[in-house]
């Protein structure tokens, strides 16, 4: 009955999304979602730039309609600083006709051109929506390239090897072997094999520093995301943009939305004429800025929610793998584990590193097949200490009780043992002998 159930179980957890991989659900949330929804978004601003009318200009009687338009499209557009705020006397916020408006709120004639050029603020990231997309993308999935480079993608045959339904229902005993014998070659006998003191504390914590390091560094993403966007737009609040979209605004203030992304700006054409420096001022629309609004929020929402999801995760990796009867209980808590002498035997000889590579197969089978494998790795390890007439890390005493006297050692010995170390991180060793390996 538990055999069946076990099956059950694995072919559950094929159907779970976001299971079949290096990383956990909280990376692959940042490198599938925003990767994904930033591509698509580039793809879709692209076309409507290349495709769809980009900007529209009138006034312009100087100059021809297409001229204007694309003139303006490429040497930037611009909105009046002092006319925001000013519903009554502006007809479109930010645009003023050709005056100097004063600091009590009122606007003034003749034009004073100096006045005008210090309150101009242009905008010309419009242009780079498409790009911008596109880097935030390569931001969100670079930190999966990073993980790659440590040796937990080893474990990913094993996973792909976990998710074969056919080999699982027909040959479970076979895939208990295999895993069972890659734990032993790839994250036991190493630690038997290695006797630098460096190279056992390097590999003992590198996958748990590459794995806290990749949740930090997903953080610093999305925090640097929210930031360098507000730095992109010249004027308004993009930090708290989500958050004041839905509020309602009086009758002398303008809406964020309006402010962040105009879509009636002014544009201003010089060139040089007969007479000498010809100019003309008109007014442009940018219908792109209507869908963008709506872009903008969607994407401010998933940034701000990463942002403490990273957090979030960065600080439950550290501690989880940090103590590691949070791990032993979590791991035989989820994979429903109802076996557990054997497994905490093994979880005793892993360490660190082992105990992540550990956690990412239990989220692939079921807890009578970890027992399983538990069973014929601990077997294993009785035979290499019978060899090797070697005795047990102190870190296999913290899982499975108290350790008998050990001799007073020096300060640098007695703390590499109490960290439970581990050889270099999942080295190519030379492997055992395969009598040892049946």
């Amino acid at each position: 009955m538990s055999y069946l159930f076990s099956i059950g179980l694995e072919k559950m957890k094929g159907a779970i999304p976001f299971m079949d991989s290096i990383d956990d659900v909280t990376d692959q949330i940042n490198r599938n979602t925003m990767t994904r929804v930033m591509v698509l978004w580039a793809i879709l601003s692209t076309f409507n730039q290349l495709i769809g009318a980009n900007i529209s200009c009138l006034k312009f009687t100087k100059f021809e309609k297409e001229f204007a338009e694309q003139y303006c499209w490429t040497q930037g557009i611009y909105t009046h600083l002092n006319a925001y705020n000013m519903p009554s006397q502006t007809p479109y916020p930010g645009i003023a006709p050709c005056v100097a408006i004063k600091k009590n709120g009122k606007i003034t004639y003749p034009c004073n051109e100096a006045e005008m050029y210090k309150n101009k603020v242009f905008h010309s990231w419009y242009q780079w929506v498409p790009f911008y997309y596109i880097a935030v993308a390569v931001a969100y999935y670079i930190p999966y390239l990073v993980l790659k480079t440590t040796k937990l993608r080893r474990i990913k045959p094993l996973i792909n090897l976990l998710k074969d339904e056919n080999i699982i229902d027909q040959h479970p005993k076979m895939v208990v072997k295999k895993v069972s014998t890659w734990l032993y070659n790839e994250v036991v006998y190493p630690r038997y094999a290695t006797t630098s003191r460096l190279a056992k504390f390097w590999g003992d914590y590198c996958l748990v520093f590459g794995v806290t390091a990749v949740k930090f560094l997903y953080f610093i993403i999305a925090v640097g995301h929210l930031l360098l966007t507000a730095r992109m737009f010249k004027i308004g609040n993009w930090i708290t943009y989500g958050l004041m979209f839905g509020m309602p605004t009086t009758g002398s203030t303008t809406h964020i939305k309006d402010v962040l992304f105009p879509k009636v700006v002014a544009c201003r054409i010089e060139k040089w004429a007969a007479t000498g420096k010809e100019y003309e001022t008109g007014m442009c629309t940018l219908a792109l800025n209507v869908m963008y609004q709506y872009l903008f929020l969607v994407m401010w929402y998933l940034n701000v929610t990463l942002i403490f999801l990273n957090a979030f995760g960065w600080i439950y990796t550290m501690f989880k793998f940090m103590n590691p009867s949070i791990t032993h209980k979590w791991i035989v808590n989820s994979s429903m584990m109802q076996t557990t002498a054997d497994f905490t035997r093994m979880f005793g000889y892993i360490g660190p590193s082992g105990r992540v590579v550990v956690s990412k197969l239990s989220e692939n089978m079921s807890g009578y097949m970890l027992a399983m494998v538990s069973s014929k790795v601990v077997k294993k390890i009785d035979s290499l200490q019978k060899r090797k007439k070697s005795k047990p890390p102190l870190e296999f005493y913290r899982i499975n009780g108290a350790p008998p006297e050990v001799p007073r050692q020096p300060l640098m010995e007695s703390a590499t043992l109490a960290f439970g170390m581990v050889p270099q991180c999942m080295p190519n060793m030379p492997r055992p002998r395969s009598s040892t390996m049946s």
